[in-house]
């Protein structure tokens, strides 16, 4: 294949990932990688990182535009940084398109490759799963269910292997049409020569068995399969009884059996919410980082909606406000006018409230934190943000990765918690609080949960990338925790999007980004918890497992053939 159509393969697959991650377009997802794969399995190595490399940077610069917004002098670097993903998977596939000969154990290895290089981006401390494909489905919510067994990393299971199926597919159509008008014009004549049907020269094929696995057209029987009439019932009577073939079929049933068992279950159980109550208040300042921390903290303060001249409504239990939005304890000078607010509304409506905070100790190690106070302002817990985002908010091990210096765009360094601490409410349940990046990492809600957590909070503040795309980017990860854990997921935004999400991932409420609001939701505290939650990738695990079995299989396949030939 000529390079200018691998370019124009990439350039399309390319295009196609980053539309398939806007909600409207996620279809797309399940055929946007086909090109890619087909330009990859007609390249040499050199060729397949080199295109692996385009293919990363126009993705990941699609999907992560946004960052233009605080800085391209960063966005630069990251590019290249996050292209690496891709340029390693096109070095993997292309070895395994070379030693594996059988489809099968090509698709189920491809896949498990791509599924475990995302398992580590959102592991290690340099975690950053923008752009991992399961995310891109977050819309289709019978899909996302299955995400409460596997983590969002079965969705993306189920994305490639249909991308894998199609893509072996189409190669081997165009390595018949390839091959077949190569022959010349002497095929049909040497096919009537030998007199023989396409039934006796399938079944005459030297080695059946291996033939079955392997996606490849007999050169042989190409030659003796020339005319329309006989390439036809070739097609029919080899194809379609190839194990790529019977395998794809049970991949697409499996997607569409999923599908259904996911509509079935969301409308079995949707409105029907198990746990106690709890009625809430998001407050949405919408302030820029200069206003929190330079000028007085009145502007934190929300307009009175309630009734009887009250700033909440009677039913309201507990305040949220999202993260850093005072400096310091609350009883410093700085925040007097926010302090005298919340404690003579605490204690005339009777509430509860939760808030992001930037605190110190007299070493001047800075913690990213949330606090939970009750209505005497006596404070009931703390957690200090356990994953800073690199290079943000902190530089990770300076003396080993020094040399990256000129990537830390932190203001100020946080300091790593070092333990998950939940939050423990009187008489309603255990919360876990997710700092900013926090959620989209599966590690950390899955451990919230499994520790007790009864319903899982985001605060964030995404104001300095203004009314970007991040800001519904940080939704979409809330959601899918929220499905993956079963959990209430009660969404903190400082300058928006704030939510409520219901633990099929269904957005009760929202607000605007860019606006100064309060938003009031019933949020359920449970103690169900998923299977994903309970055991985590297990299901994966085992997945990769089998591809191992397989791949053990074959090796012991062509060890044994090569003997006999000898």
């Amino acid at each position: 294949m000529k390079i200018y159509k691998r370019l124009f393969l990439v350039l399309l697959s390319s295009g196609l990932l980053i539309i398939s991650f806007t909600d409207n377009f996620a279809f797309l997802a399940w055929f946007a990688l086909i090109p890619y794969f087909i330009a990859l399995s007609k390249s040499n190595f050199r060729s397949s990182i080199f295109l692996s490399a385009l293919s990363g940077v126009l993705f990941f610069a699609g999907i992560t535009y946004w960052f233009t917004q605080y800085s391209y002098a960063y966005w630069f670097p990251i590019l290249g940084l996050l292209s690496i993903v891709f340029i390693f998977y096109g070095f993997v596939f292309k070895l395994i398109y070379l030693k594996i000969k059988w489809a099968c154990p090509r698709i189920l290895l491809a896949s498990s490759a791509w599924i475990a290089i995302e398992f580590l981006r959102h592991r290690t401390f340099l975690a950053f799963p923008w752009g991992v494909i399961g995310y891109s489905q977050h819309s289709y919510l019978p899909v996302m269910q299955l995400s409460k067994l596997t983590g969002v990393l079965g969705i993306s299971l189920l994305i490639v292997l249909l991308n894998l199926c199609c893509a072996e597919i189409i190669m081997y159509f165009i390595d018949f049409r390839r091959a077949s008008t190569a022959v010349g014009p002497d095929a049909h004549a040497l096919y009537s020569e030998n007199n023989s049907s396409p039934d006796t020269i399938a079944s005459s094929y030297k080695d059946s068995f291996s033939a079955g696995f392997k996606n490849k057209v007999p050169d042989k029987f190409i030659l003796k399969a020339h005319n329309e009439s006989s390439k036809s019932v070739y097609l029919q009577k080899s194809f379609f009884k190839k194990a790529v073939f019977i395998f794809s079929l049970i991949v697409t049933a499996f997607i569409v059996l999923n599908a259904l068992l996911g509509a079935i279950y969301i409308r079995k159980n949707e409105g029907y919410y198990e746990g106690k109550e709890l009625e809430i208040v998001l407050v949405q300042p919408n302030v820029s980082f200069d206003d929190k921390f330079a000028t007085d903290t009145d502007v934190l303060i929300p307009e009175k909606k309630g009734l009887n001249n009250s700033y909440f409504n009677d039913s309201t239990e507990l305040v949220v406000f999202p993260e850093t939005v005072v400096w310091g304890s609350l009883e410093q000078e700085r925040n007097n006018s926010f302090y005298k607010w919340v404690k003579r509304t605490a204690e005339e409506e009777g509430l509860y409230f939760i808030m992001g905070q930037i605190v110190w100790d007299e070493k001047d190690n800075y913690y990213n934190t949330v606090h939970l106070y009750n209505p005497e302002l006596e404070l009931l817990g703390r957690y200090d943000k356990i994953h800073p985002l690199p290079c943000a908010e902190y530089m990770p091990y300076p003396d080993v990765l020094g040399f990256l210096s000129f990537l830390n765009m932190a203001k100020l360094n946080i300091t790593p918690a070092k333990d998950f601490v939940l939050l423990e409410y009187p008489n309603k349940g255990s919360i876990g609080a997710n700092i900013c990046f926090e959620s989209t990492l599966q590690l950390i809600s899955r451990s919230y949960r499994k520790m007790g957590a009864d319903i899982l909070f985001t605060f964030t503040d995404t104001a300095g990338f203004k009314d970007s795309i991040v800001a519904w980017h940080h939704v979409v990860f809330s959601k899918v925790r929220a499905i993956e854990n079963n959990s209430f997921m009660v969404h903190s935004g400082n300058n928006g999007i704030s939510a409520v999400i219901d633990p099929f991932g269904k957005i009760l409420k929202k607000t605007d980004i860019g606006k100064k609001e309060i938003l009031y939701s019933s949020v359920y505290l449970n103690k169900n918890k998923s299977f994903f939650t309970i055991y985590g990738e297990l299901l994966l695990y085992i997945y990769f497992g089998i591809s191992f079995i397989i791949l053990m299989i074959y090796v012991i396949y062509i060890i044994i053939k090569k003997n006999q030939e000898k």
